[in-house]
């Protein structure tokens, strides 16, 4: 990433690991998955979308599943827990990367799923490694969506199902900010489902689905601040509510892309 002193600081946070654990009532015992699950789905519609999107991923076990840049690390350790799969996560963020190592141990799950410190557009993964892909808001921190993605299907198999949720640009305005995933324009790079599918089809992979989940998130009940607001800060609730109006407004919405290197 072309800006990765900038999301390493955005995405930063003393005593992540402790401050969740007490804000989901765990003890000095083990951890269930699902108590972790508003405190470590970093992206639009939580929990229940990253199972629509590991649902379109065919994950049994004994698959070898790359996260890329996998946060705290919470897609990774419901996917393991569903799935019996193997999950590699790689995170640009030290902080999220020692803290998806730590939530990991307490689940026990260490031996389904690696974290490793990594770039997306160098992953630390070598040539054909991994059966299947997925990304949950990743892409809006990426200038170069075609190279992050041309090193995905470099460490992907042929034929391996590669999965995206991102929020995407499907309305003309200029974005209210901060957002989420930037606190100025200069660290976004928002594009349209066209750009990413373009992009896609640059790197090698064929374009599956395209799904505007607007409604499903609006079905669930819209997003929740509690839990995020433990990760990032009382100032993460503006930050979200921007969002939340930029996507009223016509402006974004959170897209699934489903492609096959």
């Amino acid at each position: 990433m072309a800006t990765t002193e900038q999301v390493r600081r955005l995405y930063a946070g003393r005593d992540l690991a402790a401050r969740i654990l007490a804000a989901a009532g765990a003890g000095a015992g083990p951890v269930d998955v699902d108590a972790l699950t508003p405190y470590d789905q970093l992206h639009a519609g939580g929990a229940p979308a990253t199972t629509a999107l590991l649902d379109l991923l065919g994950l049994t076990a004994g698959i070898v599943l790359l996260d890329v840049g996998c946060g705290l690390g919470g897609p990774a350790r419901l996917a393991a827990r569903r799935h019996g799969c193997h999950v590699t996560g790689v995170d640009v963020s030290p902080d999220f990367v020692d803290t998806a190592r730590e939530l990991t141990d307490r689940t026990g799950l260490t031996d389904l799923v690696t974290v490793e410190l990594g770039d997306g557009e160098r992953l630390p993964c070598a040539d054909a490694s991994h059966d299947r892909a997925m990304q949950l808001h990743v892409g809006m921190n990426v200038p170069d969506k075609a190279a992050l993605f041309a090193e995905v299907h470099r460490v992907v198999r042929p034929g391996a199902p590669f999965a995206l949720l991102d929020q995407m640009r499907v309305g003309e305005g200029d974005l209210p900010f901060p957002q989420p995933w930037a606190t100025t324009p200069d660290a976004s790079f928002v594009e349209t489902p066209d750009a990413y599918q373009d992009a896609l089809a640059h790197a090698g992979f064929d374009v599956l689905r395209v799904e505007d989940r607007r409604p499903a998130l609006a079905a669930s009940g819209g997003p929740r601040q509690e839990g995020l607001v433990v990760v990032f800060g009382d100032d993460f609730a503006a930050r979200l509510a921007n969002s939340v109006a930029a996507t009223r407004a016509g402006l974004l919405a959170p897209v699934l892309v489903l492609a096959r290197a």
